[in-house]
């Protein structure tokens, strides 16, 4: 499989969403349990109602529905995003459902998330209040003093707390600048916990299998992935996807079949305190 031919790709499918990041493709028609009639009535909800609905959201269609209600109606409400700020120190954690497409490389790690090889990349944990107050704010805004991740402190949260509410309070607040990673064939998937998200995401599991054969049977009307690689139908399988990337990541020219899910593991496992970003070449290199 030509790196090349993926990579055109990725250029031609990337953009930002509520400043995130679109891997390959995304829409809202892949959100699970989603309808218009959701839409139009998270539409019709008053900030206090969104306030209470971001503290008890369940699902990645409600959360979506919160971030985008918000976007629409409260863009400029001084007092909401005052609200949401304080909603910043609340690490109350949801397990999510309906996560297909979702990308929190966090999560995927966790086995929260069954990554699919493309979708929506957010940076902010949006299985915990926190997580999506920021992500609101952030959207709202257009600045961002920091993510709320998996491993974010509560003391992590009370400063990034007290950031958003001087910033509402018109005080001049340094942003945050996410590590950058020069020369990346596809910076959504160049950060650490990308890397190990890819690599976790590589592993069986029950859940992987019945997104293969779902895949298979409603596109290819297919029992069984082919056994002829070069057909399309190899992408119902996310590891096609992942292993791709893996090889970009760390300047693979061409497929190595060798490189499977056990290989992969014992190189996160050796290597994962060692890796280093070349970026004039764009790929990690291993310390020596």
């Amino acid at each position: 499989m030509k790196y090349f031919v993926l990579f055109v790709m990725l250029l031609l499918c990337s953009s930002n969403v509520f400043g995130q990041k679109l891997l390959m493709s995304w829409s809202q028609q892949n959100i699970e349990n989603y309808t218009i009639e959701m839409y139009n009535s998270a539409q019709k909800l008053s900030s206090k109602e969104l306030l209470v609905k971001n503290l008890h959201d369940e699902s990645w269609s409600e959360a979506f529905l919160t971030l985008n209600a918000s976007l629409n109606n409260y863009t400029k409400d001084t007092v909401y995003l005052t609200e949401l700020a304080k909603q910043i120190t609340n690490n109350k954690e949801t397990k999510l459902k309906g996560t297909s497409r979702l990308i929190i490389w966090n999560r995927i790690t966790s086995g929260d998330i069954i990554f699919e090889g493309k979708g929506l990349v957010m940076d902010n944990d949006l299985f915990t209040v926190a997580g999506r107050a920021n992500q609101i704010l952030q959207s709202l805004t257009k600045k961002n003093f920091g993510f709320v991740t998996t491993t974010t402190t509560n003391k992590e949260l009370t400063t990034l707390k007290s950031k958003w509410l001087n910033f509402l309070s018109k005080k001049t607040i340094t942003e945050f600048k996410p590590a950058e990673f020069k020369n990346a064939k596809i910076a959504e998937v160049s950060t650490p916990d990308a890397v190990e998200a890819l690599i976790a995401s590589l592993q069986e599991s029950p859940a992987k299998t019945e997104i293969i054969k779902k895949c298979l049977k409603n596109i290819y009307n297919l029992d069984e992935m082919p056994k002829d690689k070069t057909s399309s139908a190899v992408y119902c399988n996310p590891d096609t996807y992942t292993l791709s990337y893996l090889g970009m990541l760390f300047g693979d020219e061409k497929t190595d079949e060798t490189k499977n899910a056990n290989w992969w593991k014992a190189f996160w496992d050796k290597n994962q305190n060692n890796l280093l970003w070349n970026a004039e070449k764009g790929f990690y290199e291993i310390k020596k």
